[in-house]
């Protein structure tokens, strides 16, 4: 599946086992929204808007949710330079 990839490209900015990675969400988040809000309204990939409408809404659901996260403010402010 095309955006799959996307998916799987933006999992890959949470894998590390050295560092931590929770400061990263958010900005992960809004990338994979961000392409796959750019290839639902593309007619090439016409054939997989409902289910990027589909993904673009659980993404939504949990990325509005990480205002009210303490550990995510947390990991905001110990961990980004």
């Amino acid at each position: 599946l095309i955006y799959a990839q996307d998916a799987n490209n933006i999992q890959q900015v949470f894998s590390s086992e050295k560092l931590p990675t929770l400061w990263r969400a958010l900005p992960a988040l809004e990338r994979l929204l961000s392409a796959w809000e750019k290839k639902k309204d593309d007619p090439h990939y016409a054939l997989y808007a409902e289910a990027l409408e589909a993904g673009i809404a659980k993404i939504l659901k949990y990325y509005l949710m990480l205002d009210s996260k303490p550990a995510f403010v947390l990991a905001l402010r110990k961990f980004v330079f």
